[in-house]
């Protein structure tokens, strides 16, 4: 059996095409003059600016073709390829560039607007970090994130409006998408791949049927809430897609979770605490088929101790266990968030028109419907794509339009026990 050894990326054809340390973004000031010091380099650029890169840093991040970039999973040079102790013998100044020269004769290239996106010192990691959702309350009814689907679908700016509202809000609508079935699936697109789960398939139709396996098949209220909070990794962002609807009932409802979070923070931070801190369990079962459960608390913190997801189904939550002195307290919290939940101050209220559709932030923004008559032909399609997906497309997307934006560390949503 031959075995092909590759040595550098430069002889391998990858789908990617070579960038070394370049994003290709042009509105970034350039390297002006670079200064080796004990442990790092100091790199002024154009207006002032000057950052502190580590040389352990500088030489892993190296991407040239030597080296490989973790972009495309082609890398060769890994962290235990470089010692601590390790420091450039000579920095230069190339047409705006920065160019380091290794012990062992390896240079490194690294392009300023790589550089200067990737900057980890004082103002530059706050600005990675400086993004805040819009929170909101019922009165998001008033004034819905609307696009239309012209605009949403136009693989330019009309779309990257689409991503920062859903964002920004956890929660977006398109107007003038159609009624036509194969819409669901164009729709979807648009953040990503539909993702099939045993509770719904691949696309699941909402309408009432006279023998029902999940409430959404009926015409009963249901209370906003979190899809699949029973799942390991539940559904990122919901597709709805409206069809039919009703004259009378049948109305969305909307609550924002992170809203409410914030709410609680400030009005009972020890309530606030256990439920960023004690796991609640979620189960779902269908007898001879799958029993589903998960363990997590109910509002999820990321490194920066911000909300960054919401993880609570009403119907689906499974007997508490905890610490026996933790029960109380623990039931208090919850209901405290549950009655806050159901607060028409915190519920949006919204007709959704046939032809339209919603996104969701399933790790965010909660939703539900009052009751209708289940002759009535209601029908909403329903679809999940994977968040992280959504994201992905919204930082290549902003990389051209926004590129200011296109690194900022976004809420990586609901985690585990």
């Amino acid at each position: 059996m031959n075995v092909e050894h590759h040595h550098s990326t430069s002889d391998i054809e990858a789908y990617n095409p070579f960038q070394g340390n370049r994003l290709g973004i042009d509105d970034c000031p350039v390297v002006t003059s670079a200064e080796i010091g004990e442990r790092s380099v100091s790199v002024s650029f154009a207006g002032g600016v000057r950052h502190e890169f580590h040389h352990q840093w500088l030489r892993h991040c190296c991407y040239c073709e030597a080296c490989g970039n973790p972009a495309d999973g082609i890398r060769f040079n890994t962290v235990i390829d470089v010692d601590r102790e390790m420091a450039p013998m000579s920095a230069a100044v190339i047409d705006g560039d920065l160019e380091l020269r290794w012990p062992g004769g390896h240079v490194s290239t690294f392009g300023t607007d790589w550089l200067f996106h990737h900057a980890y010192d004082g103002a530059a990691g706050e600005r990675r970090k400086s993004w805040r959702p819009i929170t909101w309350r019922a009165e998001l009814a008033d004034d819905f994130p609307t696009v239309p689907w012209a605009d949403a679908s136009d693989g330019g700016a009309g779309q990257l409006r689409l991503y920062q509202l859903l964002r920004d809000y956890g929660i977006v609508q398109v107007a003038g998408l159609g009624s036509e079935l194969e819409r669901t699936e164009e729709f979807a697109a648009l953040v990503g791949p539909i993702h099939e789960t045993t509770v719904y398939g691949r696309i699941y139709d909402v309408r009432a049927e006279p023998i029902a396996k999940l409430g959404a098949k009926t015409g009963m209220a249901q209370a906003s809430h979190i899809d699949d909070a029973f799942a390991y990794s539940q559904p990122g962002i919901d597709i709805f897609h409206c069809l039919v609807n009703t004259s009378e009932g049948g109305m969305s409802t909307y609550v924002d979770g992170f809203a409410i979070a914030e709410s609680i923070a400030a009005d009972d931070p020890a309530a606030y605490e256990l439920l960023t801190t004690v796991s609640i369990a979620h189960i779902r079962r269908h007898p001879g088929e799958m029993d589903m459960r998960n363990r997590g608390p109910l509002i999820s913190l990321d490194e920066f101790g911000r909300p960054c997801g919401i993880r609570y189904f009403d119907r689906a939550l499974a007997p508490p266990d905890c610490a026996p002195e933790l029960m109380d307290p623990l039931y208090d919290a919850i209901r405290l968030y549950n009655q806050r939940m159901v607060d028409p101050a915190f519920v949006a209220v919204v007709r959704v028109e046939p032809g339209s559709g919603m996104l969701i932030d399933n790790h965010r923004a909660m939703h539900g419907r009052t009751a209708f008559d289940p002759s009535a032909g209601r029908h909403i399609r329903l679809c999940h794509v994977p968040r992280d997906e959504f994201h992905a497309r919204l930082r290549e997307l902003s990389r051209t339009l926004d590129p200011t934006s296109h690194d900022l560390h976004l809420p990586q949503g609901s985690r585990n026990a």
